[in-house]
C-alpha cells in the first residue's frame, strides 16, 4: 500500500481513482441510459456487460484510491478506458471530442492509467 501522496504517480492514481466514482454512481442513477449506451455499443448481453464494468470500476476506484496493486490497477484501467473509448467512438459515430460526446476524454484516461501502471511501485 502506498500512501504516500507526495509521490506524483499516487497522485495521479488518486485522481484517476476518484473519476470512477461518478462512472460508477451513474449505474445506479442513470440506468435507462446506461443500459441504453451499452446496447448501443452493441454489448450482449447488456446487463452482464454493465455488472461487469461495474464491478471492474469498483476495483479500479479502491486500488488506486488506496495505493493498492497499482501496477495492476493501471494496466486493467487503461484496457477498460480503451474498451470504452472504442465503444464511445462506436456510438458517436467516429466523433473524437468529448464535448461533443466522443471518446477524447475516456484515451485521456487510458494514457493516464498507462502511466500509472508502468512507474507505480506496487
Amino acid at each position: 500500500m502506498n500512501l504516500d501522496l507526495a509521490d506524483p504517480i499516487r497522485q495521479l492514481g488518486l485522481i484517476c481513482g476518484l473519476a470512477y466514482i461518478p462512472h460508477s454512481l451513474a449505474k445506479f442513477t442513470a440506468r435507462d441510459s446506461v443500459f441504453g449506451f451499452f446496447q448501443a455499443a452493441g454489448f450482449r448481453p447488456v446487463a452482464l456487460f454493465v455488472y461487469f464494468s461495474l464491478v471492474v470500476e469498483i476495483t479500479i476506484t479502491v486500488c488506486m484510491m488506496f495505493g493498492i496493486f497499482m501496477t495492476f490497477a493501471g494496466s486493467i484501467s487503461a484496457i477498460f478506458m480503451l474498451s470504452a473509448a472504442a465503444a464511445v467512438l462506436k456510438v458517436s459515430r467516429g466523433k473524437w471530442s468529448w464535448n461533443l460526446g466522443g471518446c477524447e476524454y475516456h484515451v485521456f484516461w487510458a494514457l493516464c492509467s498507462l502511466i500509472i501502471a508502468f512507474h507505480a511501485t506496487t
